[in-house]
């Protein structure tokens, strides 16, 4: 109604005699929706209801077979073939000891997931979807909801000696998803990002001088590298900028209802899960930025490539308990990204939808850098761009390759000011387009950028071994 009115529509029934042109009739209209409204949520707490009493009874509430059963007269049977599959991940890993060489061992004898009528599946297990079936209970003849087990009307396929060794063995080695918790004293995306070529990108920093009040103090500066392989150099990435984007990447596509319904149902799960897990998804789109760790714990995996961040999200984490027998596949994202220097020779990334775009505040507070010290230097308050490197703790070249910033067009000031500045803005870049402030002629260097002529004539004067 709320559509009509801000176009001037009414609406008029052609079988009730109400008409929203009048106030009767907008009242009419209004308890027929809050009734339709009264049978969809009664109808959806009997749903809710039937499925909590038939897993109590220990009955197969629909959704797709774990490995090791397939479904026949809405029961779970024992697929004799798959179920040797399960015993044996359950061997192997009390005998490694670890789900990272389970999956490795895995992977080399071609073990795969569950093929599905549909044609999906077969594929590589994730250490997602091991972390799961070697918790799940089904396999030991039971069902769960809401976090409670009652027993099945299913067949076991494991014997309850092994299933309680397995799960010991998890406990010991803290088995599981990480949880927030796990993850405060790490980087937030550690274990779970790799490079282009499949490496691990590991927490690493790097310690600088910076000036604070009186003194110079030593300021940490996180990155995520990927060790170096072969011809392959390593990859590294500035933490803090990555999160963020990895952040917002998982908001947008959970905040998207019609997008995340299509990857569900394509992932197999049925309306009832799918209505369940976009209610889940709408929650956590709206947490605080503050709040990374519960978006986090979505996360099974993150590959960095040059151009495009993908990212595999757990179904059992948005689809609701007592359906998370049925599901251990997971669904990928991807989000096209650039990787440019913008700020003292430190990487950031960025996303490519400029509706994503913000004021670049490194980029910012170089060009304010640049703008005090030519100050300085022009009203001779410092004897040589080395005394403003002394007193700024930064390293030999440092402030020559910053300082030309300071002439830039008042055009593209006030872009970078705004975050408008070009996508493949580096500071280099707009360093070489204002040139050094003995050649500040105004001239245009590249598209968008263009040097600021010098109205005074003084840095003109100042003779280019005078900046050393």
């Amino acid at each position: 109604m709320e559509i009509f009115d801000a176009a001037g529509v009414s609406f008029v029934s052609v079988t009730q005699a109400f008409n929203t042109t009048s106030s009767m009739g907008r009242l009419t209209l209004n308890v027929l929706l809050s009734f339709a409204q009264f049978e969809r949520e009664v109808t959806a707490e009997r749903i809710r209801d039937k499925i909590a009493a038939s897993k109590r009874k220990g009955m197969w509430m629909a959704g797709l077979p774990p490995l090791g059963y397939d479904v026949k007269d809405r029961a779970l049977v024992v697929n004799e073939a798959e179920a040797e599959t399960v015993r044996m991940i359950f061997r192997r890993y009390l005998n490694l000891g670890c789900v990272r060489a389970l999956k490795a061992e895995l992977d080399a004898t071609g073990v795969v997931s569950k093929r599905r009528a549909n044609g999906s599946g077969g594929k590589s297990i994730s250490r997602g979807a091991l972390y799961e079936l070697l918790r799940n209970p089904v396999y030991i003849g039971e069902t769960r909801h809401k976090g409670e087990r009652h027993p099945g009307m299913h067949e076991a396929i494991l014997d309850r000696d092994a299933w309680d060794a397995v799960q010991d063995a998890l406990d010991d080695n803290g088995g599981g998803k990480r949880s927030g918790a796990c993850r405060a004293s790490a980087r937030a995306l550690d274990g779970m990002l790799f490079d282009a070529q499949g490496r691990a990108m590991k927490p690493t920093h790097a310690s600088r001088p910076v000036k604070a009040g009186q003194g110079v103090v030593r300021k940490r500066y996180w990155y995520y590298a990927s060790r170096p392989d072969g011809d392959a150099p390593a990859m590294r990435m500035p933490a803090v900028a990555l999160e963020g984007f990895v952040l917002r990447t998982l908001k947008a596509h959970l905040g998207d209802a019609d997008r995340l319904a299509a990857d569900l149902h394509r992932a197999g799960v049925p309306p009832t899960g799918i209505a369940e897990a976009l209610k889940r998804a709408t929650t956590l789109a709206g947490e605080p930025d503050d709040r990374i760790a519960p978006l986090i714990d979505l996360v099974e995996r993150i590959d960095l490539g040059r151009k495009v961040l993908a990212i595999t999200i757990r179904l059992t984490t948005l689809v609701d308990e007592s359906d998370r027998d049925a599901w251990g596949e997971s669904i990928r994202i991807e989000a096209p990204l650039q990787t440019r220097q913008a700020g003292r020779a430190k990487p950031i990334v960025i996303g490519l939808d400029r509706r994503e775009r913000k004021p670049d505040a490194e980029l910012i507070a170089m060009v304010a850098d640049a703008r005090r010290w030519a100050g300085e230097l022009l009203a001779d308050a410092v004897a040589s761009v080395g005394e403003i490197e002394r007193r700024e703790g930064g390293r030999k070249g440092s402030v020559n390759r910053i300082l030309p910033l300071a002439f830039l067009a008042p055009d593209i000031a006030e872009a970078i000011q705004n975050g408008g500045q070009p996508d493949d803005l580096t500071a280099g870049g707009a360093a070489a387009a204002a040139g050094p402030p003995a050649r500040l002629d105004g001239a245009v260097a590249r598209p968008g950028l263009r040097a600021s002529p010098d109205p005074t004539g003084r840095a003109a004067r100042r003779r280019p071994q005078d900046l050393t």
